[in-house]
């Protein structure tokens, strides 16, 4: 895990993960968490690379309200407390050459040549709004 907080005023922290998924070497995940929020021990690298203004692609931002989640992403699959989890499961097509490698691994041939993709963001709340969020994508066969 590499993390990195931001020089400004606001001091959000952002921690970039790869895991079993993305063969330890690939990022699968990343954390976007906002000052004040309780985080692991770890070090962060202080930047000017990005503001306390960080958001996906897809419009989820730090400070967004329950309600601007929900229309952004839809009901969620879960909810506990201050905490929302949005699952979505799919499929994949292989690569020819990830359909070779896939038979090398398993000394046998590929019969489904798909992969099974589980994405998954974790919204936690502060005062009904966005405090932390987690997005994760996961593929295995």
């Amino acid at each position: 895990m590499i993390c990195y907080v931001s020089e400004g005023p606001s001091r959000v922290k952002v921690f970039f993960e790869s895991g079993s998924s993305g063969g330890w070497s690939r990022l699968d995940g990343f954390k976007v968490v906002s000052e004040g929020v309780p985080t692991c021990g770890l070090q962060c690298t202080s930047t000017t690379t990005f503001s306390g203004d960080v958001q996906t692609s897809g419009g989820l931002k730090l400070g967004l309200t329950k309600t601007g989640v929900v229309a952004l992403l839809g009901a969620p699959s879960k909810a506990s407390g201050n905490r929302l989890t949005f699952e979505w499961w799919s499929k994949r097509p292989m690569t020819k050459a990830e359909i070779e490698k896939e038979t090398q691994s398993f000394k046998a041939p590929v019969t489904s040549p798909y992969w099974d993709v589980h994405d998954t963001i974790e919204v936690t709340l502060n005062d009904s709004k966005v405090a932390e969020f987690e997005v994760h994508r996961t593929v295995t066969y």
